[in-house]
Formats: C-alpha cells, sequence, structure tokens
C-alpha cells in the first residue's frame, strides 16, 4: 500500500510525533509512506524524522511558514496543496492529520480519486462561517479514526458520522530506562521535586491552575515544589502568576529538556500533573508510568478515561482545589500510589504497544479501498 500522511507542519508536539511514528509502523509493515508537510524542524526530533519520505513546497515557502503562522496558512497550505497534486499519482490513500490538512486531502481526493482516512486531532480553529466546508471535506472520508472516546463523540456531533478509537502505543523500552539522578540537574534532591508537568507551557495546558494548586498545598506539606518542563506562549503568564502568590522560589522552569532528563524527572516526581482543558488523549501520563510513576489528570483529558477505570491514575476537574485535594489525598496514602504505579507499568506493558497500533491502522486502511475511486 501507498499512503501519504498529511500535516502541515512536523516539529517536536506529540501530535507531530505521532505523525512520524506512524509513518515508521507502515514502513516497517511493508508501505510506502512518506509525509507531506511545510516544513520540518528536527531540532530534539532528529532520531524521530531520520530515514523518513518527506513531501514538502519550495524551501523559502518552508522557511516562511516555520517563522509565522501566517504564512504557514497563506502561503504555505497553498503550497502543501499544490505539493500534494502533484505527487497525488504516487499513492492509493491519504492520512491527513492536524489543521487543515483534511481540506488539502478533500480537494486532492476530488481531483484525483484517492480514498481518505482522516485522523482527527481536535476541533479545526476556523470561523463559524467556514465549518460548512469543513463538513463538506469530511464528505470526501471513507474511514475516520480517533484516539479516545471523548473525541469520537466530537465527530459524531460535528459530521454526523462514526469514528474508530485507535489508542496509541508507549515505547516501554525507551521511556523506562535509567537515567542519571535528577539532583545533579538541577540541584535540588529528589523529595522537593514533588510535582512534575512536562509539555508546552500553553493556556490550553493549564500550567497557570497549577500555581494556585501549590499555594493551597503549602498549608498541607512543608515544602511542595512544582517542575515545570517545556516551553511556550503562557510561561510569562504562569511565571507572574507564581511571583504574584509569592512561590516563584518553588516553581521550577527546565526548559525544554533531553529524553535522558525527562525520564530521571519522571521517575523522582511524586506526581505528575496534566491539567489540561479540553484534551484529546494525552501520552505524558503513560510515558510515566513506565516509570512507575502516577499521574494526575484533568478529567477533559482522553487518558482519563483509560487512567482512572484501570485504577493506574488519578483523575480531578481541571480546577485548583479539586487538584489540591486529590494530591493531599495521595500524600496520605502514598501506598495506593506505589500500587497505582506497579499497576500501571504492567498495563503499559501489556496493552500500549506501538506494534498494536500500527497493526490496527493499518487493518483501517485496508478496509479503504484501495484502488482509486472516481473523482465527484
Amino acid at each position: 500500500m501507498r499512503v501519504l500522511l498529511i500535516s502541515p507542519w512536523i516539529k517536536l508536539g506529540g501530535s507531530e510525533c505521532l505523525v512520524l511514528r506512524l509513518a515508521r509502523l507502515l514502513s516497517d509493515r511493508g508501505c510506502q509512506v512518506s509525509v507531506a508537510c511545510c516544513f520540518v524542524d528536527s531540532r530534539l526530533i532528529e532520531d524521530q524524522v531520520a530515514g523518513i519520505h518527506f513531501v514538502q513546497p519550495w524551501r523559502w515557502i518552508g522557511a516562511l511558514s516555520r517563522r509565522s503562522r501566517a504564512c504557514l496558512m497563506l502561503l504555505g497550505c497553498p503550497a502543501l496543496l499544490v505539493t500534494v497534486l502533484r505527487h497525488a499519482r504516487n499513492y492509493e490513500l491519504l492520512n491527513p492529520h492536524n489543521f487543515p490538512a483534511l481540506w488539502i486531502a478533500a480537494f486532492t481526493s476530488r481531483v484525483a480519486g484517492i480514498p481518505i482516512v482522516w485522523h482527527f486531532n481536535e476541533p479545526a480553529p476556523i470561523a463559524a462561517a467556514m465549518e460548512g466546508i469543513e463538513r463538506q471535506a469530511a464528505r470526501r472520508v471513507r474511514a475516520i479514526t480517533v484516539l479516545d472516546e471523548r473525541s469520537r463523540s466530537r465527530v459524531r456531533q460535528a459530521f454526523a458520522r462514526d469514528a474508530l478509537v485507535v489508542r496509541p502505543g508507549v515505547d516501554l523500552e525507551f521511556w523506562s530506562a535509567d537515567s542519571r539522578s535528577v539532583t545533579s540537574l538541577i540541584g535540588r534532591s529528589a523529595e522537593e521535586l514533588t510535582l512534575l508537568s512536562v509539555g508546552k507551557i500553553h493556556p490550553q495546558k493549564n500550567q497557570i491552575m497549577l500555581v494556585d494548586v501549590l499555594r493551597e498545598l503549602t498549608e498541607l506539606h512543608p515544602e511542595p515544589h512544582l517542575l515545570i518542563t517545556g516551553d511556550g506562549p503562557a510561561r510569562r503568564a504562569v511565571e507572574q502568576r507564581a511571583r504574584e502568590l509569592k512561590l516563584h522560589d518553588r516553581v521550577i522552569f527546565t526548559g525544554t529538556v533531553d529524553a535522558a532528563t525527562l525520564r530521571a524527572l519522571y521517575r523522582s516526581a511524586f506526581l505528575v500533573c496534566f491539567p489540561a482543558l479540553d484534551q484529546t488523549w494525552g501520552l505524558t501520563p503513560f510515558e510515566a508510568l513506565c516509570q512507575k510513576t502516577v499521574s494526575l489528570v484533568s478529567s477533559q483529558a482522553g487518558a482519563a478515561e483509560v487512567l482512572g477505570p484501570q485504577g493506574i491514575g488519578l483523575v480531578a476537574n481541571p480546577d485548583a482545589p479539586s487538584f489540591a485535594r486529590a494530591i493531599q489525598l495521595a500524600w496520605e496514602d502514598t501506598d495506593r500510589i506505589d500500587a497505582m504505579g506497579e499497576r500501571g507499568f504492567a498495563f503499559v506493558k501489556d496493552v500500549m504497544s506501538w506494534e498494536r497500533f500500527g497493526d490496527r491502522m493499518l487493518e483501517v486502511f485496508g478496509a479503504a479501498p484501495a484502488n482509486r475511486v472516481s473523482a465527484a
């Protein structure tokens, strides 16, 4: 099978890394796979992009698209559409990810008659007046995949279509590997690294709420600390909130860290906090379980629908009182948290393999007609 994955950009990020992982899994199963994108930012993901065939517009388009979101939408995506149309005859299936990849795939499908399997990640950031275009594009799709039931419900509501839930995997061997101690990394003992937040610092990720959680915990625990990895547009706001609450000495920003460092932080944290608002899935809690560390996740995260029922994670509403209460209860029963970590490690080992994800996606792709269909 010849498959073209479409994502407007490739850089460090959960959805983009899933595209790269899928490309490798399909290649390992004998498919001819390419990834169409405007640009590739290989910093911190060099090992993930190595060996993958990319289809891209002219370099200057990619450079501008990488520099500005406006340039990406106004220049990069139209150029990507032209690029996909030029190469369409080489593929039997289109697999779009991330807005506006569906629109590019739908137009290409209309012109070239190639089937589409759409990976729905999250609602497209478009004006209400353009929602009709999104629904029209979705009509060209033969099948839709999602990562969780929350996204499946959204697809039903928005497009009156059903979707197939295909859960991603976790690289257990990689994330469970030993790493150096945290003390040598930031000059603090492991016991002080109470709470850990991992990912882009963004309003939707809701790290600013964790500062308020820390304030509530200061009355319950002698010296709670919050360590935040990553960077992003909300970092200044989080820093400002920490200063306002006089907690700037207990909120530690590491910036973006390498995998070895992140493994060490996972292992040393008492809890990983994942307070995201309206979040599709979320791999971070499952990576942490590879180090037998439990996460406290937002009830609005797709991962909660597995972590909670399986008893391998804590779930709370994404507000400061709810998170603080959950953390307090965890501190009062550390044996329960340790048992959760052990069960979670076993669950990841037995259930969440990338091989299973790749096999399932290949089944979905195979169910869509591999031969070209007549253009409408």
